[in-house]
C-alpha cells in the first residue's frame, strides 16, 4: 500500500520534470523508480536491474557525506564508477533518515523551482516511508516475539504460539517442523552489528522464498537467526542442506568480510510439542560449527556423534582442564600432536589397529610403536574398555577447547 503511494509520488514528479527519479533507502536498495527519460547513467540501469548498487559505487556515494545532507545537495558524476552527476535530497520524518530521493543532473540545468518541487515530494515521501517503517518494526517485533515462543521451554507457551501462528494465517500446518539456526562466526564487521542483522534477516528472507506459502518463520536477532520451517510432510535431509545452501549463498553474496556464516540443523520433529527440543538441537549444531571448523558451514544435530553430548556441558566447562588427567599429560610431552591425533584415529577405529594404519598411512610397526608411547606417557592401558572410553571422549573434548591447537585437527 505505502509502496503505490510513493510510485504515484515518485511518477508524478518525474512527468513534471520531465526526469527518471529513484527512491533508494539508507544502505542505497532502490525502494522505487520512475519510468526513464533518456537520462538514465549506468548506476541507475544497475540499481533498476539488481534493486542495489554494487558494493564499490555504494560505498563511493556514502563517502560523500550524504547521511549528513539538511537538504538538498550534490553528488559530482564518475565516469569510472558510471555515475552521472546527480541531485540528493535525503528523506527525513521526525528526525529519522528514511531514504534519499535521487535526480539524474548531468547536464546542471536543474532550476531552483524544479529542487523546491523535489522538496515537496520528497516530504510526501519521507512521511510514507516513515509509516510503513513503523509498521515494518510492529511487524518484525510480532514475528519475533512469536518464532521465540514457538520453541519455548513452557509447553504452555509453545502450545499457544503454534495456535496463534495458524490463526494468524503465518503457518498452514505444524503436523512436522525442524529449527535452522544461522550463527556468525567471527569478529564483527566495521559496519556495525545492525548490518550484520539485517544481513542476515535479508538472507533468510530471500533464501526460503523458494519454499511453499506459510511454511517458515524466522527472526534475526544480533549475529544469530532461527529459521523454523513446518508443513505435512517431512523435509528429507536432501531438501534442508539446499535451504541452508541457498541462505549461505545469500550471505556470502552480501560480502561481510571477516565473518564465516555457519548453520546448525536440528531433527524434523512430529509435533509441535517437540519444537523446543529441534531448536536446542540446531542451537549445539551451530555451536559444533563454529567451534569445529572440519565440520563444514552446515551441520546437522545427527552427524554430531559424541559431540552433542559434549557440546551440552556448560560454557565455562569446555576448557583444557576439563579433559582428563592421563590426556593433558599426553599433550604435554606431544607438542606437535602426533600421539594425539593417532590417539583419536585409534579410538575412532574401535582399536582396530589394521584400519589405523592405513587411515593414517602408516606401517602397522609405526602405529604400535606411537600406542606404545601412548600408554608409557599417559599411564593408561589401551586394552582396558573404562580407560579407552575415558580417553575416547577426552579427544574429542580437546577438539572443543585450546587443545585442538596442538595438531588435533589433522588426522
Amino acid at each position: 500500500m505505502h509502496t503505490d503511494e510513493i510510485q504515484q509520488i515518485v511518477d508524478g514528479l518525474a512527468e513534471r520534470l520531465g526526469r527518471s527519479v529513484a527512491i533508494d533507502d539508507p544502505t542505497l536498495r532502490l525502494i522505487v523508480a520512475s519510468r526513464h527519460f533518456g537520462d538514465e547513467d549506468a548506476c541507475r540501469v544497475q540499481a533498476v536491474m539488481l534493486r542495489q548498487l554494487d558494493r564499490r559505487v555504494t560505498e563511493w556515494v556514502l563517502d560523500h557525506g550524504i547521511a549528513d545532507f539538511e537538504g538538498p545537495g550534490y553528488v559530482p558524476g564518475d565516469p569510472e564508477v558510471g555515475s552521472s552527476r546527480r541531485l540528493c535530497v535525503p528523506l527525513r520524518c521526525h528526525g529519522l533518515l528514511v531514504g534519499y530521493l535521487w535526480l539524474i543532473d548531468d547536464d546542471e540545468t536543474l532550476s531552483k523551482e524544479e529542487i523546491d518541487d523535489a522538496e515537496s515530494a520528497a516530504e510526501a515521501v519521507a512521511t510514507a516511508l516513515y509509516r510503513r517503517e513503523l509498521l515494518n518494526q510492529r511487524e518484525r517485533s510480532r514475528r519475533q516475539e512469536l518464532v521465540w515462543a514457538l520453541v519455548s521451554t513452557d509447553p504452555a507457551v509453545r502450545a499457544r504460539a503454534w495456535q496463534e501462528a495458524v490463526d494468524e494465517q503465518r503457518l498452514r500446518s505444524t503436523e512436522c517442523m525442524v529449527a535452522a539456526v544461522i550463527e556468525a562466526a567471527g569478529p564483527s564487521p566495521e559496519a556495525g552489528p545492525d548490518a550484520t542483522e539485517a544481513a542476515l534477516a535479508l538472507a533468510v528472507e530471500n533464501a526460503v522464498r523458494t519454499q511453499p506459502a506459510a511454511s517458515t518463520l524466522s527472526t534475526a536477532q544480533g549475529r544469530r537467526a532461527l529459521l523454523i520451517m513446518a508443513g505435512v510432510r517431512r523435509p528429507s535431509q536432501e531438501t534442508l542442506a539446499a535451504l541452508a545452501a541457498r541462505v549461505l549463498r545469500e550471505l556470502d553474496a552480501r560480502k561481510a568480510p571477516g565473518i564465516r556464516w555457519t548453520i546448525g540443523l536440528g531433527s524434523v520433529v512430529s509435533r509441535a510439542d517437540d519444537a523446543a527440543l529441534s531448536y536446542e538441537q540446531a542451537r549445539l549444531a551451530a555451536k559444533a560449527a563454529v567451534l569445529l571448523p572440519e565440520l563444514g558451514d552446515i551441520v546437522h544435530w545427527a552427524a554430531l556423534g559424541p559431540y552433542s553430548m559434549l557440546l551440552k556441558l556448560p560454557p565455562g566447562e569446555l576448557k583444557p582442564s576439563s579433559c582428563p588427567l592421563s590426556l593433558l599429560r599426553l599433550v604435554e610431552q606431544d607438542p606437535g600432536g602426533t600421539l594425539l591425533s593417532t590417539l583419536e584415529s585409534y579410538l575412532d577405529c574401535a582399536g582396530d589397529a589394521a584400519r589405523t594404519a592405513e587411515t593414517l598411512h602408516v606401517h602397522r610397526s609405526t602405529l604400535y610403536y606411537r600406542l606404545s608411547r601412548i600408554e608409557a606417557i599417559s599411564g593408561v592401558d589401551l586394552r582396558d574398555g573404562t580407560a579407552r572410553l575415558t580417553l575416547h571422549m577426552g579427544t574429542k573434548l580437546a577438539r572443543l577447547t585450546s587443545l585442538r591447537s596442538h595438531g588435533m585437527s589433522e588426522q
